[in-house]
């Protein structure tokens, strides 16, 4: 009887440990949010632009002197180390000068500060020794098919040193991208713009987190044939799943949408997905790369103007039968409420839902 009263009250006791555990990871993930977003004010501050979620030296076309130089690739979490109190890791990043993928010391180095404790796994899903630093958290880059290469008819930048050489921005309908936007380019309103959110780093290779590489045209392609993909547990279609690099969550310092952005198009826990017409780049290529996390309900985003808001799974998202818009444009967006928030000058007036 003893025994039976015991197991009663273990199983009584034990939903709310896990509770409270629970949401101590999740204050501690959103002090994270805070953390990253307040450093990229002080970034602000001192150059008076927002850091590039993609930057750095060299160019993203494989001859750009690889092993010699970062090929483009850096992250914004590497510009905002020195404004997180981690100038030593940023020196010893620049120091080594390499791309971001490279396997030396300084590019496997973690930062507490870019990992959720809610998200279980420290091992790339496919290849253990892909893993390259731990990262939860991606810049906004909006609602349009962020990619992290330039793309000019049928030339893509990782193609042509000529391209390549140029180095253009890319600049996105969210805040971040392959450029440096101002606080002014808010003109929704720093309140009403995600600068940061949360995504999930896979545990597995058929699971939440990994991203689909789809052979379409993106200028045609509609969310909801991503979104389809996925129902929550599982795939529709493995054989799509990208398992041929380093899975998202994996390479903490580089800068491509795939390791440090996030698109407001599909709601957060939806599926990812490369598009790509004829031979595919897949970390460089655009996409939607969804916001995600462990926590339960949705996930947490750094608004443009520091403040940490949680945004639930049934977000608003308007009408995901249509392509995206494209980046240069400044419609209001076809996304709803959540791709309203990723936009920066949409023209809309939304705020996070209470």
């Amino acid at each position: 009887m003893v025994i039976a009263i015991i197991g009663i009250l273990v199983g009584l006791l034990l939903p709310a440990v896990q509770a409270a555990r629970e949401a101590a990871r999740r204050m501690q993930c959103s002090n994270n949010v805070k953390q990253i977003t307040l450093s990229c004010h002080n970034y602000e501050s001192a150059h008076k632009r927002f850091p590039a979620m993609q930057c750095g030296t060299g160019g993203v076309h494989p001859g750009s002197i690889q092993g010699s130089a970062q090929r483009f690739a850096m992250s914004g979490h590497y510009a905002i180390l020195p404004f997180i109190e981690q100038n030593a890791l940023f020196q010893s990043i620049t120091n080594d000068g390499r791309e971001p993928w490279n396997g030396a010391a300084p590019f496997r180095a973690r930062a507490s500060f870019l990992e959720c404790p809610s998200n279980p796994g420290t091992q790339e899903p496919t290849n253990a020794d892909r893993t390259r630093g731990l990262n939860n958290y991606g810049y906004c880059a909006g609602d349009n098919y962020a990619a992290s290469m330039v793309i000019q008819g049928a030339t893509k930048e990782r193609g042509s040193v000529a391209l390549s050489g140029q180095k253009l921005p890319i600049v996105n309908r969210g805040l971040f991208g392959r450029s440096y936007a101002r606080i002014s380019d808010a003109s929704d309103g720093t309140s009403n713009t995600i600068a940061l959110s949360e995504f999930i780093r896979p545990f597995s290779n058929q699971g939440a987190g990994m991203v689909l590489g789809i052979a379409a045209d993106p200028a045609t392609y509609a969310p909801l044939s991503c979104r389809a993909q996925w129902n929550g547990r599982n795939w529709l279609t493995p054989s799509l799943i990208y398992t041929g690099d380093t899975a998202r969550g994996f390479r903490a310092w580089e800068g491509k949408v795939f390791f440090a952005g996030v698109t407001t198009i599909l709601p957060p826990n939806q599926a990812s997905c490369f598009l790509f017409v004829g031979t595919g780049e897949p970390h460089w290529e655009g996409g939607i790369f969804s916001a995600g996390s462990f926590h339960t309900g949705g996930v947490q985003v750094g608004m443009a103007d520091g403040s940490v808001r949680f945004v639930s799974n049934n977000i608003d998202t308007g009408n995901l039968a249509v392509p995206a818009p494209s980046a240069t444009s400044g419609v209001p967006s076809p996304f709803g409420v959540w791709g309203a928030l990723g936009s920066k000058a949409g023209g809309e007036t939304v705020s996070v839902p209470e």
